[in-house]
């Protein structure tokens, strides 16, 4: 079962009808539910009557968990299944109250496993999948711009009955035999491999050294392959298109809104800077004079604009991607890259603009640059290399953790607003810039009244505040987290906050901004590795165990764009509604 924000439920057999499932040979199945929700399973040739009750378990189990009947359904066959079986598959689908289904191949699901886990397949790359459930069978893929390709399969039940009877018992020499086979019928040479690799509850130590023997590539080894085919199904998508974003490359508001505001905020900053500044000493001499200006706004408004950049850049890449068709999923990768060249030229972009800020600054003043540089483009420099590193992430994993690459770094728009009117206030406490915030001033100066000399009032402390939350929504996702670290975080702020403190504020802000990107870079490459499972004493991955929740299930929490291996208990929880954090 997977959501939109790529969390993944494995559904246990007992949870589809008990042993029923397993002697029927039916192996997991996973469901996602409602408005682009997409649902997946594995099945053996029934008769019509027992297909449709199981596809009725499916949906009544869909149902049950996930509150609504799914969108989509793909069903994953073995590679024995040949053109008689499928129209009976989908017209007991159909019966069962699924709609139309989408057929997928397990060796086809298995290679968008691996895309969706990192793994570099070039367009044209061949891949051998030996599959092993209740039998054994092996075909070869070649990469294609659209996904995968059926080169070669071969079956066990075909290769056993040429063999000897003595010969077929020998599970190892028929490994071997139809490994052989397949690379014959695809003519692919022994080591040309790009990729080997078996899935299947019946895979043991020893089919990776047959498997190495006949191919001359040494085996991959799949994090629970008995689960690979369901999973990769899921991380392809439903056939209607590339789950999380409309098709043809629309735009929402908050993806307009989270590039309007921060670059109107950058603007209005850099303005009430300019405006706000006080120039001490003579123009146009070689005596050079000094400012007095609030600092932290310049920092405020370079920071901005590297969020505008970023989000303008990332959306103009993602706007002119192929349209999300079905035979255009194999195509991501190459959004992908566009996408990751669009976030180094916002890296790139923001530091020039922070020195366009301070080369403007610097001529209206008529002052030396160097100040001006220190205080607009060093804060930027953080958060530029942050966002470098999701580029560099975005380049070697092409699909992203969450729907899309937009969706996975959609700015907060709240940060957004709360900074910026954080920073507006606290620029108008030290500039009086603009006059349109005297009336809040007079309000509060009548609640809370400041000291006389003293030139951070209660506007600028309410900034301040404002800053403080901003920074708590950045640095977690959790509500109960924000509410807990934001209220300290504010009143910390707004008490400690003084006319030389100001800069120190916006820099910190700065240091949030590139730690909420760099989490961005961190959280795609470290979360597999992290909770991937021990392996068993017979060197396979062992599955987790049954969690204590009966509602999301024993594989709650994994993101369908990690592979196998990457699955937090059930009492991890799953990801927020945004795909940005743990929930």
């Amino acid at each position: 079962m997977s959501w939109s924000d790529a969390t993944v439920v494995v559904l246990p057999l007992d949870a589809l009808g008990g042993a029923g499932w397993a002697d029927a040979g039916l192996g997991a199945a996973g469901v996602m539910s409602d408005a682009g929700r997409d649902e997946v399973r594995r099945d053996v040739p029934l008769a019509g009557p027992e297909l449709v009750e199981r596809f009725r378990r499916v949906r009544r189990a869909a149902v049950g968990v996930a509150g609504g009947v799914p969108a989509s359904v793909t069903v994953v066959v073995s590679p024995g299944q040949g053109p008689r079986q499928l129209p009976m598959l989908r017209h007991a689908a159909s019966v069962a109250g699924l709609g139309v289904v989408d057929v997928l191949s397990v060796p086809v699901a298995v290679g968008w496993h691996l895309l969706a886990g990192g793994v570099w397949l070039a367009v044209g790359a061949s891949v051998l999948v030996l599959t092993m459930d209740g039998g054994c069978a092996a075909t070869v893929l070649r990469r294609t711009a659209e996904g995968f390709e059926v080169v070669a399969s071969v079956d066990a039940g075909t290769v056993a009955a040429e063999l000897a009877d003595g010969v077929a018992a020998s599970g190892d020499v028929l490994v071997r035999e139809v490994a052989r086979r397949a690379m014959v019928g695809a003519q692919v040479p022994s080591g040309m491999f790009d990729l080997v690799c078996a899935v299947g509850p019946d895979v043991g130590a020893g089919v990776g050294r047959q498997l190495a023997q006949v191919c001359g590539v040494e085996p991959m080894l799949v994090a629970e392959p008995e689960l690979a085919p369901v999973l990769g199904a899921v991380q392809r998508g439903p056939a209607a298109g590339w789950r999380g974003r409309p098709a043809g490359g629309g735009v929402g508001w908050r993806d307009m809104a989270g590039v309007v505001l921060p670059a109107l905020a950058s603007l209005g900053l850099f303005a009430q800077f300019v405006a706000g500044g006080q120039r001490y000493g003579p123009r146009e001499k070689l005596e050079s004079g000094f400012l007095l200006a609030p600092w932290g706004v310049l920092a405020f408004a370079a920071v901005f604009g590297l969020v505008a950049l970023a989000g303008g850049l990332l959306l103009a890449a993602d706007r002119y991607r192929l349209a999300d068709e079905p035979g255009a999923g194999g195509l991501r990768w190459v959004r992908g890259r566009l996408e990751a060249v669009a976030l180094v030229g916002a890296a790139a972009g923001a530091a020039v603009l922070a020195a366009v800020y301070a080369l403007m600054a610097a001529s209206f003043f008529d002052l030396d640059i160097g100040g001006l540089l220190r205080w607009s483009v060093l804060p930027v420099l953080p958060a530029a290399v942050a966002l470098a590193a999701v580029a560099v992430v975005m380049w070697r994993q092409a699909v992203p953790p969450a729907g899309s690459w937009v969706d996975w770094l959609r700015f907060p728009l709240f940060a957004v607003v709360t900074a910026g009117v954080g920073a507006a206030l606290i620029g108008w406490d030290e500039t009086g810039v603009p006059s349109l915030v005297q009336p809040l001033a007079w309000q509060l100066y009548q609640w809370m009244p400041g000291g006389p000399l003293t030139v951070i009032g209660p506007v600028g402390r309410l900034g301040g505040g404002l800053v403080g939350v901003a920074v708590a929504l950045l640095v977690v996702r959790r509500p109960l987290l924000r509410l807990v670290l934001g209220l300290p975080l504010a009143v910390l702020v707004a008490v400690v906050l003084s006319w030389r403190v100001t800069g120190t504020v916006a820099v910190g802000f700065a240091f949030a901004v590139a730690v909420w990107w760099a989490v961005r870079a961190v959280v795609p490459v470290l979360r597999p590795l992290l909770l991937r499972p021990a392996p068993a004493a017979d060197g396979r991955v062992a599955p987790a165990v049954a969690g204590d929740d009966p509602q999301r299930g024993p594989y709650a929490g994994s993101p369908a764009g990690f592979p196998a291996g990457a699955r937090p208990d059930a009492d991890r929880g799953g990801w927020d509604g945004d795909g940005a954090g743990p929930r």
